[in-house]
């Protein structure tokens, strides 16, 4: 049986984390579940945001599912999300942005940004200089570019998607981002012939005014670490909130998934915090460790109970607090099931 450690962090990320577990729990799904404490939590009876012992659970699991983390004012934070980025190697963000109902969405928005996430300005070194002056260096690799280039463009085959954009700012960074262009398009040609997926480049900022004007231009988007997160979180606002959104982010050896939203502490303990983004997110899990046919089975719910305005969540206007919605969401599932 393989296991999942789980990690459900602050504010919201706990309700969320268990709606998600909940649901898994009604399939019966054959996995085990470890769970573990990182967060304000861990820092209050730790010392520190993670363990190491932690960081060793997590690394020898089959998966990791995520909550959320509440970020602290202090300088010398370092996230224990990024510890877990950097430490397990998980290189490729992915995070699916799909309209789930015309009613609550700005635009008919249906595209994966995946996003470099080892380097790039999230792992900067930042030094003061006179004047008040701060300097920031950026690392940009080729082997990095390479391998999210190389990720996306599977990724896009394996799941039926038929074009991936490179968005990148190459006329300002010429050097940095006209690398990882001049890469993309080295093996965009390989996939044009071998598997028909269509390719172009967008500027970021034309992408993010493209994705409010022109959504039906994007399918998977291929970006470098700063561009990906920005624009993922433009995504979420344009289908209804970070509440939708699911990611993952894997590595050759670990796989890490969670929703996009934060820890949100205004709503944390009022059962008000939509569950989807982490339910989604539990079904990428169960598509990575072999079980596409139940991911599809939560996929299709999911769609199906925001389609009845009764079963929306209190995010876009609806009744449904996070345990109510779950209820719902468990029905409709436990009724595919049944006509199976």
């Amino acid at each position: 049986m393989k296991r999942v450690c789980v990690l459900p962090g602050d504010g919201i990320g706990p309700e969320v984390v268990s709606a998600a577990l909940d649901v898994m729990g009604s399939m019966d799904i054959p996995l085990s579940f470890e769970e573990a404490v990182v967060g304000m939590q861990s820092f209050e009876s730790n010392g520190v945001y993670i363990t190491k012992e932690i960081l060793t659970m997590a690394s020898e699991s089959d998966a990791i599912l995520f909550g959320a983390l509440t970020t602290p004012k202090r300088r010398d934070y370092v996230s224990p999300l990024l510890l877990l980025r950097w430490n397990l190697e998980l290189y490729a963000s992915v995070r699916p942005a799909k309209c789930l109902n015309p009613s609550f969405c700005l635009v008919p928005l249906d595209i994966v940004i995946v996003r470099e996430n080892t380097e790039g300005l999230y792992g900067a070194l930042e030094r003061e200089t006179e004047n008040n002056t701060v300097i920031t260096e950026r690392t940009i690799s080729e082997s990095a570019c390479k391998r999210i280039i190389d990720f996306a463009f599977d990724y896009a085959s394996k799941n039926n998607r038929r074009k991936v954009t490179c968005v990148h700012k190459a006329n300002v960074l010429r050097t940095s981002d006209e690398m990882f262009k001049k890469l993309f398009f080295g093996t965009a040609v390989n996939y044009a012939f071998y598997n028909k997926i269509r390719s172009d480049d967008v500027l970021v900022d034309a992408a993010a005014m493209y994705m409010c004007t022109e959504p039906e231009r994007f399918d998977v988007i291929v970006t470098l670490n700063l561009y990906g997160d920005i624009l993922s979180d433009e995504a979420g606002g344009l289908i209804g909130g970070l509440g939708f959104c699911p990611s993952a982010n894997i590595g050759a050896k670990n796989a890490l998934f969670e929703p996009v939203h934060g820890s949100a502490p205004d709503i944390a303990g009022k059962d008000q915090a939509n569950p989807a983004g982490c339910i989604l997110s539990a079904a990428m899990m169960l598509d990575h460790l072999g079980m596409p046919d139940k991911a599809g089975i939560i996929r299709d719910s999911v769609q199906e109970c925001f389609s009845d305005r009764g079963n929306w969540t209190k995010d876009v206007g609806g009744p449904c607090g996070t345990a109510e919605f779950t209820e719902r969401l468990k029905t409709i599932i436990a009724e595919k099931y049944a006509s199976q």
